[in-house]
């Protein structure tokens, strides 16, 4: 949990947000208005301790700009005897509570419990909001679907059956047979698309894979990668798989030594070496819960946007790590980063929206609608795939598709561009069990959510 203590008495500040370091929260501090904003805008917080008598810009005033540009901050107020009346005017604009100074420890520690509390209320709100979209987009998803699916099929049958008199030796005479023949793969061509379409549509409607349980995420990322062998081989995508980072934990860092070395390997091997690190590290390695399908139809879509992001050869480089977060939570990320052109930051924020265009931000171009879903290629491009044209444009639905399995098992799906350049998608999920402690695994469990 980030906490930020703004007084400028820095014989109160610095210990207060000592001790709060030492019972595990990221604390720092700030002496004044100026800094404050400074250090939050870089360094969003959850908690903020503010003085009502700051020099400069006081307390009240920098409140009314916390909660215009941060209103999922929480604030709480310190005051001494001769600023109850700021503490009052501040409690109205606002802040959560006010402290009197000096603030014993425990007060300090319940306001700290209540924001994560709070911190946690927001996200579930948010989480239950966008599951409540995702059904009522399904209902409709699955109607559609099914709509078009009956007409396709006719079409595609047609232009089957057109191909088939064209291959026949009388059609041979005909003038513009070649063009002809050209005409009907490209109406077949753009059917299989469609169905493509509403293939997601469908997976939108879908209801969630019961099967559930502590996941194998190198066999998952093996099967991902085996089923889109010809594409990487085609495209020349090397692919790097290193597990170890989920391996590291007491007993056990032998194995994960050994699979410290990144491999490059063919589709089909890809994850073997961290299998095999999970095999000597025993039940007590660390594994995500959830659905196998589900992660591997989430590892698809990310490997497919590498893939249209990289379409003459690249790096894609998958890595994991256990990370407990601010709230006491432990969590198993797995990070796909590609070497790609990265994501352009106009559109990073709306990469995981359903059918996104940046139309909506350019204007479009030559009078074309086009529609993209992350980082293209000059080929076909498939809906619910990542592409990135020189335009950078995208759509789509298998982003959103992904992210919206993250969340419903109670997991997330981010996107950032690497300093290094290209691309870095992080899929982070609940912990299935603990990590081992004194050589003992713990016992198999299932947390609230998991992919």
């Amino acid at each position: 949990m980030r906490v930020l203590v703004v007084d400028d008495e820095s014989a109160f500040a610095g210990p207060l947000a000592q001790r709060l370091s030492l019972r595990g929260m990221d604390a720092r501090t700030a002496r004044d208005a100026r800094e404050a904003l400074s250090i939050l805008q870089a360094w969003p917080a959850e908690l903020v301790f503010l003085d009502v008598g700051l020099p400069g810009m006081d307390g009240v005033a920098l409140l009314k700009l916390l909660r215009e540009q941060y209103a999922q901050t929480d604030v709480v107020m310190l005051s001494g005897s001769a600023d109850m009346g700021k503490a009052v005017q501040a409690m109205r604009r606002g802040a959560l509570n006010w402290l009197s100074k000096p603030a014993d420890i425990e007060q300090v520690l319940e306001e700290c419990r209540k924001a994560r509390e709070r911190a946690a209320a927001r996200q579930e709100a948010a989480r239950l909001a966008e599951a409540a979209r995702w059904r009522s987009l399904g209902r409709v998803a699955e109607g559609v679907a099914h709509e078009v699916n009956n007409p396709l099929n006719i079409m595609m049958q047609a232009a089957g059956l057109i191909r088939d008199c064209l291959d026949e030796p009388e059609a041979q005479a005909l003038a513009d047979v070649d063009e002809m023949r050209e005409a009907v793969n490209t109406i077949r061509a753009q059917s299989l698309r469609v169905r493509e379409i509403t293939r997601k549509l469908l997976m939108v409607g879908h209801g969630l894979d019961a099967r559930t349980g502590p996941l194998d995420v190198a066999a998952v990322i093996d099967e991902s990668l085996d089923l889109l062998r010809h594409r990487i081989e085609a495209a020349g995508l090397r692919c790097q798989v290193d597990l170890s980072g989920a391996y590291v934990f007491p007993g056990h860092e032998a194995a994960a030594q050994e699979t410290a070395a990144q491999e490059t390997a063919a589709p089909g091997a890809l994850g073997e070496a961290a299998a095999e690190a999970a095999e000597e590290a025993g039940s007590a390695a660390p594994r995500p819960w959830g659905s196998a399908p589900e992660l591997r139809q989430i590892f698809l879509h990310l490997f497919e946007n590498a893939l249209d992001a990289m379409p003459h050869g690249g790096l894609v480089q998958v890595s994991a790590r256990l990370r407990r977060d601010g709230q006491g939570r432990s969590w198993y990320d797995l990070l796909v980063a590609d070497s790609g052109p990265g994501i352009e930051p106009d559109i990073l924020p709306h990469i995981f929206e359903p059918f996104f265009s940046s139309r909506a931000l350019q204007g479009g171009f030559g009078g074309h609608d086009q529609y993209h879903d992350s980082h293209t290629s000059g080929s076909a491009m498939r809906p619910g795939t990542a592409v990135q044209s020189h335009m950078g444009r995208y759509a789509g639905l298998g982003l959103a598709v992904a992210r919206s399995l993250a969340h419903a098992r109670g997991g997330e799906l981010s996107a950032a561009n690497s300093q290094q350049g290209g691309a870095v998608f992080c899929l982070s999920l609940p912990l299935a069990q603990a990590p081992a402690a004194s050589g003992q695994a713990a016992g198999d469990r299932s947390p609230d959510g998991g992919l």
